[in-house]
């Protein structure tokens, strides 16, 4: 690598805060001496803290004329040309490695011919007798009145009351569909988001010994402690908690089961094995369905939590992963026509209130892929 280019990787770990120390002095070599380039990095953090849209790449190319002002034109154009593709880079989906000399690929001005859909958000309460409730019917502010236990509607949430403990162990399940999310207040005060496609059963009124909760999807968990054991049930893994603020991503489409600790302690134990992990702050304990295989990998915690403030986050994602997580939030299905695609790799934060049509044309930018509609069925081609 000559001094002229640098791996744009390495711009983006200085981002999340995750470089090694032998990234770091290169990275730190290669910005010094020079002020351009020690700007545009402080340029591309500033971006990437402000959570710009990725789409919005009209917004990038006007703040680096106004960041390049003054400039001799020559050098002006010059490390114009480089640090945008490079901001490009950080900010947009990029597949692989990118250096400042990358070529533009000519992107087709294609439009799909049908829009797809966002997933409704037809949030279902099912109470203690089996009864359903929709309740994006309910108006916010409405109480629910469930064998003496009170569960205030507000608006995209409800919470419990601290209600007085019930003779039988009555429960309670929030079911959040495709294109869906929902908060939720648990009688203990221990507080729950639920993504797209879950499933959360839980007491109305805790026992004074354990909370015991089941997942089926993905949930970000905020625990109240001091008030007992938490647990959080799914198919092959629990996960127990005495205070902390963790993520269970358990979808059965999924590859694996992951825990991801943000802060506290928690203990991870399979169902199958009784394979038993203890998580730090910044670590995920992730079970391999398919060998059974129990294992703990350091994260950027942020990759796995920032669907709760409404953004996908990828980061050397592979393609397949992404299309499945967008089938989780749009009305949409998809079909790989060479099975080579499927592994392409992709970084980006994207706002996951967008068209999906548009987040896509994000991906074609790169010159790696590009998509076909019929009508709700999205086709990846080369």
């Amino acid at each position: 690598m000559n001094q002229e280019q640098i791996d744009w990787t390495l711009i983006r770990k200085r981002v999340d805060g995750c470089l090694t120390d032998e990234e770091r002095e290169r990275l730190e070599r290669w910005i010094a001496g020079d002020e351009q380039r020690r700007r545009f990095v402080e340029h591309a953090c500033r971006y990437y803290e402000r959570d710009l849209p990725v789409v919005d790449e009209a917004r990038v190319a006007k703040a680096w004329q106004r960041f390049s002002r003054g400039r001799k034109e020559k050098r002006r154009k010059r490390i114009l040309s480089l640090c945008t593709w490079s901001a490009a880079a950080v900010i947009l989906l990029v597949a692989g490695t990118w250096f400042w000399a990358s070529n533009t690929r000519e992107i087709s001005s294609r439009k799909p011919i049908s829009a797809i859909a966002f997933g409704n958000n037809s949030v279902r309460l099912v109470i203690s007798d089996g009864t359903r409730i929709d309740l994006t019917t309910q108006e916010p502010g409405q109480t629910i009145i469930d064998k003496g236990v009170n569960v205030h509607l507000k608006k995209e949430s409800l919470s419990y009351e601290n209600n007085p403990v019930v003779e039988d162990t009555l429960y309670h399940t929030v079911e959040v569909p495709r294109g869906g999310e929902y908060h939720l207040t648990l009688s203990d005060g221990s507080r729950v988001w639920l993504n797209a496609e879950s499933r959360l059963t839980y007491p109305m009124v805790f026992g004074a010994s354990e909370r015991r909760v089941r997942l089926e999807g993905e949930a970000y968990f905020e625990v109240e402690p001091g008030k007992g054991r938490f647990v959080v049930e799914t198919d092959d893994m629990n996960v127990r908690v005495l205070g902390t603020a963790f993520n269970v991503n358990a979808y059965s489409d999924e590859a694996a089961t992951r825990t991801t600790l943000v802060h506290g302690k928690v203990e991870v134990l399979t169902v199958k094995d009784d394979l038993q992990r203890i998580l730090i702050p910044g670590e995920q304990a992730i079970l391999d369905r398919a060998s059974g295989q129990l294992d703990v990998e350091q994260v950027s915690t942020d990759l796995y939590t920032r669907w709760i403030k409404g953004q996908f986050v990828f980061r050397d994602t592979p393609l397949r992963d992404i299309m499945r997580t967008l089938a989780r939030w749009y009305e949409m299905e998809y079909e790989f026509t060479d099975s080579e695609l499927e592994a392409l790799c992709f970084y980006g934060v994207i706002n996951r209130f967008e068209r999906v049509e548009s987040l896509l044309e994000q991906f074609e930018k790169t010159g790696k892929v590009r998509f076909e509609y019929q009508g709700n069925k999205v086709i990846v081609k080369k």
